[in-house]
């Protein structure tokens, strides 16, 4: 299996037909969406809310895999699958890999130029 990348610029530029305002519009949405949810997750750990946990894992992996953040998607997948087994176990580590896989995430995209901040 092809080992993804933190964040395929080129791909992600193709996405957009290389309309670089756009990648920068669906940019800044997939940072606010990823901003709010990974609190969900945090909160469906603590709960041991499964429903929320699988629900928001699932959203999140389809939101990374459209901004072409290929290492994120796989951990949202993992986390998908904690969800189905009504269990937490393993959970709280695997989101904090997600969380340091973001931040890398976001310095490839700034580095990219595609968003300033």
């Amino acid at each position: 299996m092809e080992e993804q990348k933190t964040f395929d610029y080129e791909k992600f530029l193709k996405h957009v037909l290389n309309k670089t305002d756009l990648a920068t519009e669906i940019m800044h949405i997939f940072f606010e969406d990823i901003n709010s949810f990974t609190q969900s997750l945090v909160r469906a750990v603590e709960t041991e809310d499964f429903a929320l946990l699988r629900k928001t894992a699932h959203r999140l992996k389809g939101s990374s895999l459209n901004v072409c953040a290929g290492k994120l998607s796989e951990l949202f997948l993992r986390l998908e699958g904690i969800g189905k087994t009504n269990s937490v176990e393993g959970a709280t580590e695997l989101i904090g890999e997600i969380f340091g896989e973001l931040e890398n995430f976001k310095q490839e995209v700034r580095n990219s130029n595609i968003i300033d901040n």
